[in-house]
């Protein structure tokens, strides 16, 4: 089914899917991760290359190594850790890098609203009131009630076009 445009124009066709990709865009969380691995970099080579001490009291050669290693992985990690969110006219799927996936079919779903974000933090996490959060530093969620009383939210940064499609499926109502 497609929706007549303008005279000379193409179709306009319904939206069949909802796509977002939200990435961490917390910039001191990137600031003390990428200062720590200059640090560990640069007392590293220091110490190890050049043999000048850091401090009057130096940590091991070998904890130096392991601290550049743990925070290159994690700033790593952490960069690559993006929150999808994919609905279509059967599912919501969601998939949020290492801290899990979820997919629900609609039938399981009681009912969605979206909602202003309250401070909550980023990543994963158990909330009393919004139950598991999903948030990767939006300023709005799609907030997910089961029918068996459980409760998700997830952040998100197109709330317009969510609710657009979300009305379209008619899944949220008006």
């Amino acid at each position: 089914m497609s929706i007549i445009a303008a005279k000379g124009k193409q179709p306009i066709q319904p939206m069949k899917r909802y796509y977002e990709v939200q990435s961490l865009r917390n910039w001191l969380l990137w600031i003390i991760l990428i200062g720590l691995l200059l640090f560990f970099t640069f007392a590293s080579l220091s110490q190890i290359v050049f043999g000048l001490a850091i401090g009057s009291n130096p940590m091991p050669n070998w904890a130096l190594i392991v601290g550049v290693i743990f925070t290159a992985v994690l700033t790593v990690a952490l960069a690559r850790t993006q929150l999808i969110l994919d609905l279509d006219s059967e599912q919501l799927h969601l998939t949020f890098g290492p801290l899990g996936a979820l997919s629900l079919k609609w039938n399981e779903i009681k009912s969605l609203k979206i909602i202003k974000l309250p401070r909550l933090g980023y990543g994963k996490r158990q909330h009393q009131k919004y139950g598991t959060v999903y948030n990767a530093g939006a300023k709005e969620g799609l907030l997910v009630e089961l029918k068996n009383g459980a409760k998700i939210l997830i952040s998100t940064r197109r709330k317009k076009e969510l609710q657009e499609f979300l009305r379209l499926i008619k899944k949220l109502k008006a």
